[in-house]
């Protein structure tokens, strides 16, 4: 028996129809004429009677659809309370900008959604910033990409912080959809033809592992900026591919990416998630969403 059974019961008595109430129901009559059915037969005796007036219900009928109403009644009285109990609060996220730019659309968005209450605040940073950023703000949990490098990791573990790991991605270049090499497979060559750009920041030692590779290098505050360089075919532009492919330039085909051709340089970017030792009930509520979904659209 299914609890859909004793609202099919209810709707037809009220309206006498089996035809009406598959309307209002949004299901077909045969559909709904089979629940009926299953229903008498799991309680062993008829719900209805049909007569040129309509269909009516029977003598147990009427006790069964009094004692339906009841229960739906308090079915919906339980969900009433957990509405009033639903969690509410802030978050505080600190994280990457390309994980910014992913998760909201796929993990924060969906999560508000089902928890209303809560407000999620996203603090950006970069990899090479994020303990610093963890330091300085209310945030407890954060997300971040790392090289081979896993120094970060041991600094995480001294702070008495967790981390998982979430995601392995893969880094790859972006050039702009009309350069004249948007269509060709990359060799060592070109890289020596090409503009590198990337954070000005001297701790980005991601980028600048690349760097020696390529003719010249641009060095610059930000990613619009960047990007710019990158669209007028001016620079290319290194990111992890799964999560960069979520940008809308890239979405919009403005940018095309290309594997590296290069093995001096390790291409994985692993994707960490890290928290403080003690979250807030809804922190935790998140960070097991987090866990669960990230990699879902990925």
């Amino acid at each position: 028996m299914r609890l859909e059974q004793l609202s099919h019961l209810i709707e037809i008595s009220r309206l006498q129809s089996i035809s009406k109430a598959a309307e209002t129901l949004h299901i077909s009559q045969p559909a709904l004429s089979a629940s009926v059915k299953s229903l008498e037969t799991e309680l062993g005796f008829p719900l209805f009677k049909r007569t040129n007036r309509g269909i009516f219900l029977t003598a147990e009928g009427e006790r069964i659809h009094d004692e339906a109403v009841g229960i739906l009644d308090i079915i919906g009285n339980w969900h009433g309370q957990n509405r009033e109990r639903e969690p509410e609060g802030e978050i505080h996220l600190a994280c990457t900008p390309i994980i910014s730019c992913y998760i909201t659309p796929n993990l924060i968005v969906p999560f508000q959604k089902r928890y209303p209450k809560v407000t999620i605040f996203v603090h950006g940073c970069q990899h090479y910033d994020i303990i610093a950023r963890l330091q300085k703000t209310s945030a407890d949990i954060a997300l971040t990409t790392l090289s081979g490098n896993a120094r970060l990791i041991e600094q995480i573990r001294a702070m008495n912080w967790e981390h998982q790991h979430l995601f392995t991605d893969e880094r790859r270049l972006y050039m702009g959809a009309t350069h004249p090499l948007a269509s060709a497979t990359l060799t060592r060559e070109d890289l020596r033809r090409l503009h590198l750009a990337y954070y000005s920041d001297v701790r980005d030692q991601v980028s600048r592992s690349y760097a020696p590779f390529f003719g010249e290098t641009y060095r610059l505050a930000n990613k619009e900026d960047i990007l710019d360089l990158v669209i007028k075919n001016e620079a290319v532009f290194i990111q992890p591919f799964h999560m960069f492919r979520h940008n809308y330039r890239v979405m919009e085909k403005l940018l095309v990416e290309k594997s590296i051709p290069l093995t001096e340089v390790d291409p994985r970017a692993e994707v960490f998630a890290l928290h403080a030792p003690d979250l807030s009930p809804i922190e935790q509520l998140f960070w097991d969403y987090l866990i669960e979904n990230f990699s879902c659209n990925l």
